[in-house]
C-alpha cells in the first residue's frame, strides 16, 4: 500500500467538498434571491404575482439547499481534518455549531414541531438530543433572517470553503511541480544512476 494514498484521496475528498460548499452556497443565495423577488411581487397582489404554490415551491428549494449546504460544510470538515492527520498535523478544531445542526437536521424526523421551529420531543439522552445543544434548543424551520435554520451563515461558510480551495490548490500545484521535476529528472541523459 502506497503510504501517500490515505493522503492523495484525503486531499481529493478536501476538494470534491470544497467544491460544493461553494456551489451549495451559490444555489442557497440564488434560491433566496428568487424567493425574495416572488415575496415582493406577491405583495403587489397584480395579476402577474406568484401564487401561494410559487412561494411554497420557493420555500422549499431554499430549505433543500440550505440542508445540502450544512451537509456539504460538514463533509468538507471531516475531510479536511482527515487531510491534516494524515500529514502528521492536528486536525484544525471543529465547529461544534455546524456538527450540531448537521446532527439535528439528521435526525429532524424525531423532532416535535412548535411555531415553525423543531424542539426535541423528550428528556436528554433521548432522540433529538441534538435539538437541545442548539443555541436556543431548537431549530428555525422558517426561512427567517440570513442564517440557516438560525443558525449557520451561508456566506461564512462560502469564505471557509474559498480559502480552503486557494490552499488546495497551491498544493496541487506543488503536486505538479514535484512530478513534472521528476520526469524531468527521469529522461535527463545526465541524471546519475
Amino acid at each position: 500500500m502506497n503510504p501517500r494514498e490515505g493522503e492523495e484521496h484525503a486531499l481529493l475528498f478536501v476538494r470534491v467538498w470544497a467544491e460544493a460548499v461553494l456551489r451549495q452556497a451559490a444555489r442557497v443565495q440564488d434560491a433566496r434571491d428568487r424567493a425574495a423577488v416572488n415575496d415582493r411581487d406577491y405583495e403587489r397582489m397584480e395579476d402577474w404575482s406568484p401564487t401561494e404554490e410559487d412561494l411554497a415551491r420557493d420555500f422549499r428549494e431554499e430549505w433543500a439547499e440550505q440542508h445540502t449546504l450544512v451537509w456539504a460544510a460538514f463533509q468538507l470538515e471531516q475531510w479536511r481534518s482527515r487531510l491534516h492527520k494524515e500529514r502528521g498535523i492536528a486536525p484544525p478544531e471543529e465547529d461544534p455549531l455546524l456538527r450540531t445542526v448537521r446532527n439535528a437536521l439528521e435526525h429532524l424526523t424525531d423532532a416535535a414541531f412548535v411555531n415553525e421551529r423543531a424542539v426535541s420531543p423528550g428528556e436528554a439522552g433521548q432522540k433529538g438530543s441534538a435539538l437541545r445543544k442548539l443555541p436556543g434548543s431548537e431549530l428555525e424551520i422558517a426561512l427567517w433572517g440570513e442564517k440557516a435554520f438560525g443558525h449557520i451563515d451561508p456566506v461564512h461558510v462560502r469564505n471557509a470553503a474559498l480559502d480552503l480551495v486557494r490552499t488546495i490548490e497551491n498544493d496541487l500545484e506543488e503536486e505538479a511541480v514535484e512530478r513534472y521535476l521528476a520526469l524531468v529528472e527521469g529522461l535527463s541523459p545526465y541524471k546519475d544512476e
